[in-house]
């Protein structure tokens, strides 16, 4: 099995000898379970017994219907008075019913226990954590990163990926050509095209990889949706996600989504809860200080991988204006931790991204400094203003503002 470091490791590992538990919530297939069983290798390098570390699935419902009878003598079973720190590493625990309640009665009544768990709806590990405030340490994974892909796809990319980078919060001009930037782009573009989960990026076959994400498109609908939300979600959520594909990128229109789905404003509203819940959509709102001029309710939605939003349309190859908004998800993934929102007046001057309430970044395959990104700077007077592209690279300035033109496929955050 090829297993790639994940960029989130270090964090998660820092809290490895502490009390607290250790949540990891994601979506489905991102590599929770991967992850699990590679902490059981590094745990046995680090001297923890082999029988002192148990791996239990709450996919199996015979282990989740003990667990959820008595979970402390649950444990005590598993520890057969060994002695010891034990590492109990639970997946799937949203299918355990009071999940929160459950593992608090462990943590609070059990010595000499360590407990990782992870979930794949964000829901239910919210109600975990309201039963564990201060017992509890959160972490979100995602399919790969463009940083991961790299490195799990070619090594020599992934170094020069690395060297050449740019941090947007700390950016400046590029030293010299970007020699490889072609032979980058074109796995951006393949990254863009089949997405980020793990099993898709390691088969090499590309009907094979758009087989991988159909079939995890439809295990999501029945392991996710019908298990946790029943069938009454099932059809609408199907429509919901295929006109969510249809207008990616774009602001939220609740009477045309309504019209297009047949379903209502207050049903549309829970489902993209839902979608979020289950870390297939992020949604940002509009920045706004002008209260008369900027729009401030309808949100954008983004898909947190664009290989299943690819699955979903059954659609692989794209023009080159579905191809700019494709290439907008990405720079939306790239930031999707930070606090970020989109600008846009009742004139419709609109940039794509503003970072933390004060850095715009707008993407544009072919750059172009629009009315609209002026509008902004000349508002709001920011430092810095960032241009993502495809290939260009330079450095311009409007009043007191520099703005960095720099290709997409180095950006980081």
């Amino acid at each position: 099995m090829v297993i790639i470091e994940r960029e989130i490791e270090p964090e998660i590992l820092k809290w490895i000898d502490s009390k607290e538990i250790i949540a990891i919530r994601g979506t489905r297939q991102c590599g929770k379970t991967t992850f699990l069983k590679k902490l059981s290798e590094l745990l046995i390098k680090r001297g923890v017994k082999k029988e002192n570390i148990h791996f239990l699935t709450f996919e199996d419902d015979f282990e989740k219907s003990k667990f959820e009878k008595n979970p402390r003598e649950y444990i005590n079973y598993h520890k057969s008075n060994l002695p010891g720190k034990h590492f109990f590493l639970f997946d799937e625990i949203q299918y355990v019913k009071k999940a929160g309640k459950m593992l608090k009665l462990v943590y609070d009544g059990l010595e000499e226990i360590k407990i990782i768990i992870t979930g794949s709806s964000s829901l239910d590990l919210n109600e975990v954590g309201s039963y564990l405030v201060g017992r509890v340490i959160l972490f979100e994974m995602y399919p790969f990163s463009f940083s991961e892909f790299l490195n799990a796809v070619d090594k020599k990319m992934f170094n020069y990926y690395k060297t050449n980078r740019v941090n947007i919060k700390g950016i400046k001009p590029l030293q010299g050509e970007l020699i490889y930037l072609k032979e980058l782009n074109d796995y951006l573009r393949e990254y863009i095209r089949f997405g980020g989960y793990p099993a898709v990026v390691l088969e090499k076959d590309n009907e094979k990889k758009k087989i991988l994400l159909r079939n995890l498109f439809l295990t999501y609908i029945e392991k996710d949706i019908i298990k946790i939300y029943g069938l009454l979600y099932k059809e609408k959520i199907m429509n919901i996600i295929s006109s969510l594909a249809s207008i990616n990128t774009m602001i939220i229109n609740y009477n045309d989504l309504s019209k297009l789905t047949g379903i209502y404003d207050r049903g549309i509203k829970k489902i993209l809860s839902i979608l979020e819940d289950t870390f297939v959509i992020k949604a940002i709102r509009p920045f706004h200080k002008n209260l008369l001029t900027e729009i401030r309710k309808n949100p954008k939605i983004y898909f947190i991988d664009s290989g299943l939003r690819n699955a979903v349309l059954g659609r692989f190859d794209f023009s080159d204006e579905e191809f700019g908004r494709l290439f907008e998800n990405y720079a939306f993934n790239l930031l999707k931790k930070e606090n970020i929102n989109y600008w846009r007046t009742s004139a419709k001057a609109e940039v794509d991204f503003i970072i933390n309430g004060e850095t715009p970044l707008e993407v544009k395959i072919t750059p172009k400094i629009t009315r609209s990104f002026t509008s902004f700077i000349n508002s709001y007077n920011p430092k810095i203003a960032v241009m993502a592209s495809l290939e260009e690279s330079k450095i311009l300035k409007i009043n007191n503002t520099h703005i960095y033109i720099i290709p997409l496929a180095i950006l980081y955050l």
